[in-house]
C-alpha cells in the first residue's frame, strides 16, 4: 500500500514545500544589513502602486461598453500604467540586491494580492473578451455544446419557428434573462463560434455554476475575473516553488508577483490566459521535478513525468499555445529517464490533448438547414488564417511580400523594399500553385515562413538544453515561449503573460521591459478614435495605419538593438 501511494506523498510533500512561503532561513537575513531599509522602501513602492491601480481603476468606470470612445482616458491610463511600471522595476532591483528576506517575500505576496483585489473592482479597459466567456460559461451550464452555435446564430433564433432543441433552449435562456441578453449583445465576433478550448470551458462553466442567476452583468464579470485572479495567484505560488527547485532567491518572484502587464490583463481585462498559464507553469514545475529528482524511487520520479504530461495536455485543452514546449520537455524527459520510460508522459500527454482538443474538430454536416451547425473549428482557423495586431517582425515580411498595386499611399509601409513586380510574381505563383485566395496568400507564405524559423528555434532549444540543469531548462522554456510570442502576427499584450511565469530565468535585462513596452498596443485605439481619417503629424497614415507603420517601430525596434547588443555582449564575457 506505501509503495502504491508514493507518488502521491512526493507530490504533496513537493507542494508542500513550495507554498510554505514564510520558511525562510532567519540567519540568511542577518547576513543582509540593509534587510530593514529595503523592506521599508518595498513597502513605499507597494503603497505607492495600490494609490496608481486604485486611480485607475477609478478611471476605468469611463470605459463602460457603452460610453464615448473619444472621451476613454486611454492616455491618462497609460501614463499611470508607466508609473507602475517604474514602481515594479524598482522592486525588481530591490528584491535582487536582497534576496534573503523573509519579510520581504511575504511583503511581495501580500502587496500582490491586493493590488489584484483592488483592480478586481473595475471595469475592463478597452477589451471585450470576457462578455465571450459568460456567454460560453451560462451554453454549458445550460447543456449545450459552445462549439455548436455562435452568439449570431443565438441571437437570431425565434422561439416559434426554429425547431432546434439546443437552439429553442439558448434562446429562451436569452429571453428569460435580461443580463444573459446583454452579454449576448456585448460578443465579440457574434458570427464566428468559440474559439476557447474545452478546459478553459470548464473553468467558464464553474464560474457561471457560482453566480447566483438574478445577477446582473456587472456581478457576473466580477465574479469571472475572481477565478482568473484565483487561478493567477496560485501561479505566483508554483513559481516560488520553481525558484526554489531551480535554487533561485525567491525574491525574484515579485517579476510575476508585481508585474503590470497581469493586473491590466488579468485582474482588470479578466482574459483567460490565466488558466493556461496556471496549468502550463504547473507542468513545467512538474518536468523540473522529475529531472532534479536525486531519490532512488524510480517509480516516484516516472509519476511525475506522467502527471506533467498529462497537467501540460490540460493547459493546451485551455490554450493552445503550451504545445510549443513539448519538444523540450520531452527532450529533457529522456535524458532522464530514457527514451522508452519517456513514454508514458508522452502518451499521457498525447491521448490528454487528443480527447480535449476532439471538441473542436468540424463533424459531418447535415444538409437540412434546421439540423445545421457551425463548424467548431472556423473560430480558431478564422483567427490563424487573417489576425495580425501589434505584430513586428511579422509585419516587416508580409508587406515585404503584399502586392501594393491595389492599396494606396495610406495603406502602403514605408519600410517596403522588395521591388513590386517580384512580390506579384512570388504571390501569383504560389496562390495558382496551391490553389489559395490571392488575398490570402501573403499571411499564409509569412505564416509557413515564421513558423519554419520558430520550428527550428525551438528544436534546438530543446536539443541543447536537455542534458543540462533545471535553470537552464527554465530558461529555455521562456526564450521558447518569448520567441514564439514574437514571431506571431498576434503581439496582444496578454499573450506575453504566457512568460511571465519563467521571466525570473531569463538571463537578458532587455526581457523585462517587454511587460511595459506591450502596453503601448492600446494606443491604436487612441489613434482610433481620434485619428479615423486624417493624418497623423503630418503623415500619410490616418490613426490605425500610423500605429501599424509607425508606432510599433518605437514599441520593438529599440528594444530590438538593446536585445542584441546585450547577447552579443553576454556572448564575449562567456567565450573569455
Amino acid at each position: 500500500m506505501g509503495k502504491r501511494f508514493a507518488t502521491l506523498r512526493a507530490i504533496h510533500q513537493a507542494l508542500t514545500q513550495s507554498t510554505n512561503v514564510a520558511d525562510e532561513s532567519t540567519q540568511a537575513e542577518k547576513n543582509e544589513p540593509n534587510a530593514d531599509a529595503s523592506v521599508g522602501l518595498l513597502a513605499v513602492l507597494a503603497g505607492l502602486s495600490i494609490c496608481v491601480y486604485g486611480i485607475i481603476a477609478v478611471l476605468s468606470w469611463r470605459f463602460d461598453f457603452d460610453s464615448v470612445t473619444t472621451d476613454r482616458p486611454i492616455i491618462a491610463v497609460l501614463g499611470l500604467f508607466a508609473v507602475a511600471f517604474a514602481c515594479y522595476l524598482g522592486a525588481i532591483r530591490i528584491a535582487w540586491r536582497t534576496r534573503h528576506s523573509a519579510r520581504m517575500l511575504k511583503l511581495v505576496i501580500g502587496s500582490a494580492i491586493v493590488f489584484r483585489v483592488v483592480m478586481l473592482f473595475s471595469l475592463p479597459i478597452q477589451e471585450v473578451d470576457i462578455y465571450r466567456y459568460v456567454w460560453d460559461g451560462a451554453v454549458s451550464t445550460a447543456g449545450v455544446s459552445p462549439f455548436r452555435y455562435s452568439p449570431g446564430q443565438v441571437n437570431s433564433a425565434e422561439l416559434a419557428s426554429n425547431g432546434d432543441k439546443d437552439l429553442l433552449t439558448l434562446a429562451k435562456m436569452r429571453d428569460d434573462d435580461p443580463a444573459l441578453a446583454e452579454i449576448l449583445n456585448r460578443v465579440h465576433f457574434p458570427e464566428l463560434p468559440t474559439i476557447y478550448p474545452p478546459t478553459s470551458q470548464a473553468v467558464f462553466a464553474a464560474a457561471n455554476l457560482t453566480t447566483p442567476s438574478s445577477s446582473s452583468v456587472l456581478t457576473r464579470v466580477f465574479i469571472m475575473k475572481a477565478w482568473f485572479i484565483g487561478l493567477d495567484i496560485a501561479t505566483l505560488f508554483v513559481v516560488i516553488g520553481l525558484l526554489r527547485r531551480c535554487a533561485k532567491p525567491i525574491g525574484l518572484c515579485v517579476i510575476y508577483a508585481w508585474c503590470p502587464l497581469l493586473m491590466k490583463e488579468v485582474a482588470n481585462s479578466g482574459h483567460l490566459d490565466a488558466i493556461a498559464v496556471f496549468l502550463t507553469t504547473l507542468g513545467l514545475y512538474m518536468v523540473v521535478r522529475s529531472i532534479n529528482d536525486k531519490s532512488s524511487q524510480a517509480k516516484t520520479t516516472l509519476g511525475f513525468a506522467v502527471l506533467a504530461g498529462f497537467v501540460l495536455a490540460l493547459a493546451v485543452g485551455a490554450k493552445l499555445y503550451p504545445i510549443i514546449l513539448a519538444p523540450l520537455v520531452f527532450f529533457s524527459l529522456a535524458k532522464k529517464l530514457g527514451w522508452r520510460l519517456t513514454l508514458a508522459p508522452a502518451l499521457a500527454f498525447a491521448v490528454t490533448t487528443a480527447v480535449l482538443i476532439s471538441a473542436m474538430v468540424p463533424g459531418e454536416r447535415s444538409d437540412s438547414h434546421q439540423e445545421q451547425i457551425h463548424d467548431p473549428s472556423l473560430g480558431v482557423v478564422t483567427f490563424l488564417r487573417r489576425w495580425e495586431m501589434n505584430d513586428f517582425l511579422f509585419l516587416l515580411l508580409i508587406e515585404n511580400i503584399k502586392p501594393t498595386a491595389q492599396r494606396g499611399p495610406h495603406e502602403t509601409a514605408w519600410f517596403t523594399v522588395i521591388p513590386e513586380s517580384v512580390r506579384e510574381t512570388m504571390v501569383d505563383s504560389i496562390s495558382a500553385r496551391l490553389d489559395i485566395d490571392p488575398g490570402e496568400t501573403p499571411f499564409m507564405i509569412a505564416r509557413a515562413t515564421t513558423a519554419f524559423i520558430f520550428f527550428v528555434l525551438a528544436i534546438t532549444l530543446a536539443w541543447r538544453t536537455a542534458a543540462k540543469d533545471s535553470a537552464s531548462f527554465s530558461e529555455a522554456a521562456f526564450l521558447t515561449i518569448a520567441w514564439f510570442w514574437l514571431l506571431c502576427p498576434t503581439l496582444n499584450p496578454w499573450y506575453w503573460t504566457w512568460a511571465l511565469p519563467l521571466l525570473p530565468f531569463a538571463r537578458g535585462r532587455a526581457w523585462l521591459a517587454v511587460s511595459g513596452l506591450v502596453l503601448i498596443y492600446y494606443l491604436r485605439f487612441w489613434l482610433d478614435y481620434h485619428f479615423p481619417t486624417t493624418a497623423v503629424l503630418g503623415t500619410r497614415y490616418t490613426g490605425v495605419a500610423f500605429f501599424d507603420f509607425v508606432i510599433t517601430w518605437i514599441e520593438f525596434a529599440p528594444w530590438f538593438v538593446v536585445l542584441i547588443v546585450g547577447c552579443r555582449s553576454r556572448s564575449n564575457i562567456e567565450s573569455t
